[in-house]
């Protein structure tokens, strides 16, 4: 037993070291493929930077002999235009101590104080201390997408951009958590004026996590104040009518009347409840059943055809066959009886005689016996049915 024990423990050690050392080759191999990307998105950051420095430089120095920016491959763009592989990529892989870097104010990566639809400042930036309202919430890279804020003019490439649409598209770029801080009115107890506040951190409370759905609740308060800050309503989704949508009118009307002559739905409806060739539906199609009667024809044809087929012994045992059952059960005759019944006595008879002439086997402690010595038992007495008389009386 301890033997095996030792095995076992060899072995899961085996594993574990080689898990360790599989799980080591690929975190290698994300790190390198992560700084090669941000190597790649860094020096594109530089070469954008000397283009818009050059462009202004050009502006300045040549005056109206600058070329014109409302022509060539940059046309009806301003300011700097950023390419489209920086645009919501930043790094390949985020790691968690990283995300919980960037959320450590809003209670950190795994449930974060933060949704959609809450108003935040930017603090890092060219829009740094401009208020928006959160569109997009990137949580594998603690992100987020500030409406109208942090605004830059994407290069889009030729073959994803109409005739008539501009080079460059402006939208916002995402931007860390960590650059952000909720803000939210709150009343001051002393003066009793409501003002927009940044808060600058959040945690939890009142948490519920409901094992069977997954679903987790809870409240987010400011330490110290103790104020906890509602999360913001959801926006009704707005619908909208196509001509394809089919209109109530058209629901609501009655198309079927069941009755008793009629199945209670119509067949196209039980086409699409149940198979329509189903083996446990009573009604079938007339073309339906004449395919499985040819089906079944098919088959005793094909039998048919298989029985012709035989060879010269299963014929010969076939013609066998053919003649005993016309000749039909043998019957014996009188003479049969008669003659089944000698020989029936004879054999009783030597039987009886064999048993009379052959001696018991004899025992060890007596002497052998001759076969004139063996007493043959008398016959019972034959019983009559006539009664006896009584005895006289004295």
């Amino acid at each position: 037993m301890q033997k095996i024990l030792r095995r076992v423990a060899t072995a899961e050690r085996v594993a574990a070291k080689r898990q360790k050392a599989k799980d080591l080759r690929i975190f290698k191999k994300e790190k390198k493929e992560s700084l090669n990307d941000h190597k790649s998105q860094m020096q594109m950051v530089r070469s954008e930077l000397v283009a818009a420095k050059n462009s202004i430089r050009d502006n300045w120095n040549l005056g109206p002999l600058a070329p014109r920016k409302d022509v060539g491959e940059w046309a009806e763009s301003e300011g700097a235009v950023v390419h489209e592989a920086r645009y919501g990529t930043g790094y390949r892989r985020v790691s968690l101590a990283m995300r919980n870097r960037r959320c450590a104010w809003a209670g950190g990566a795994y449930n974060l104080n933060l949704a959609v639809g809450d108003r935040v400042v930017l603090m890092e930036g060219p829009d740094e201390g401009r208020i928006g309202q959160i569109g997009r919430i990137n949580e594998e890279k603690a992100e987020v997408q500030v409406n109208g804020l942090n605004k830059a003019n994407i290069r889009l490439q030729q073959e994803i951009r109409g005739q008539t649409d501009a080079p460059a598209l402006n939208t916002e770029l995402p931007i860390p958590i960590s650059a952000i801080r909720l803000v939210h009115p709150i009343k001051d107890t002393q003066t009793g004026v409501t003002r927009d506040v940044i808060i600058n951190q959040l945690v939890h409370a009142d948490f519920i996590h409901d094992r069977v759905t997954g679903k987790k609740q809870w409240s987010r308060v400011v330490p110290g104040l103790n104020v906890s800050i509602p999360w913001p309503k959801e926006a009704e989704e707005e619908l909208k009518d196509y001509a394809s949508d089919t209109l109530r009118i058209d629901v609501e009307e009655r198309t079927f009347t069941p009755t008793l002559l009629h199945p209670p739905m119509p067949e196209s409806v039980l086409d699409e409840l149940r198979n329509k060739y189903s083996r446990f539906r009573t009604r079938h199609d007339p073309e339906y059943i004449e395919r499985l009667e040819a089906e079944e024809q098919a088959k005793k044809d094909r039998q048919k055809l298989m029985n012709s087929m035989r060879t010269p012994l299963q014929e010969l045992h076939r013609a066998e066959r053919e003649n005993k059952k016309k000749k039909g059960k043998p019957r014996l005759t009188q003479e049969m009886l008669e003659k089944i019944g000698e020989v029936m006595a004879k054999n009783l008879e030597r039987t009886r005689n064999a048993g009379v002439a052959l001696p018991e086997a004899p025992s060890s402690s007596s002497a052998p016996t001759t076969s004139s010595e063996i007493a043959v038992p008398p016959p019972p007495p034959e019983t009559t049915t006539e009664e006896t008389p009584p005895p006289p009386s004295s």
